[in-house]
């Protein structure tokens, strides 16, 4: 299977400024919208709103830049993330993070990441949620050497993810979910 990306959500980050941008592979134009927030780790939105956006084929657009400097202060900028996310209709079609101090110096508390897995013929579905923002997200399945849908993503608190893989040949659901390990940079601390 090949992986081809055609529309691609970019943030610019230079806090506490960030910019919103597209970028269409596409033969065609793309028109949706763009919802944002700046949140704390654990969810909390501080500020939020939405955006349309529109981006002619093959090409690429500023959607928005919005500026915090009202918001981000020394005191908070390291218990804080922007969130960017696509949508096409009531779809969610990308979503990306940034942050107002390095990841070592995010104030990450234990996403205590929960999955819940089922199974489609012969792709394993997990939908993903954390309390706390999980950053940079690995999969795994124990004794198995599968590719995910995603895999090193950030997970925002309280706003689900579904990751799907094939199921190893011979396994049941059960085995999955026993193999099945989620780990992210809390756990490398």
């Amino acid at each position: 299977r090949r992986f081809y990306a055609p529309l691609l959500l970019s943030i610019e980050d230079a806090p506490p400024r960030q910019g919103i941008y597209l970028t269409n592979d596409r033969c065609d134009g793309w028109e949706g919208r763009v919802k944002w927030s700046l949140e704390t780790l654990d969810g909390a939105a501080l500020a939020a709103g939405e955006a349309a956006a529109q981006v002619e084929a093959l090409a690429a657009a500023h959607v928005k830049t919005l500026d915090f400097a009202d918001i981000v202060t020394d005191d908070n900028r390291r218990s804080l993330t922007f969130i960017a996310e696509l949508w096409q209709d009531d779809e969610l079609v990308t979503r990306q993070t940034a942050f107002f101090a390095p990841t070592k110096h995010l104030r990450l508390t234990d996403p205590a990441i929960t999955a819940v897995c089922h199974q489609e013929e012969e792709t394993l579905h997990m939908v993903l949620n954390g309390r706390s923002l999980a950053r940079l997200v690995e999969l795994s399945l124990n004794e198995a050497d599968v590719v995910f849908s995603d895999n090193y993503f950030d997970l925002p608190a309280g706003r689900p993810t579904t990751i799907t893989c094939p199921l190893p040949p011979g396994w049941n659901l059960s085995q999955a979910e026993a193999a099945l390990q989620i780990r992210s940079v809390y756990d490398s601390f």
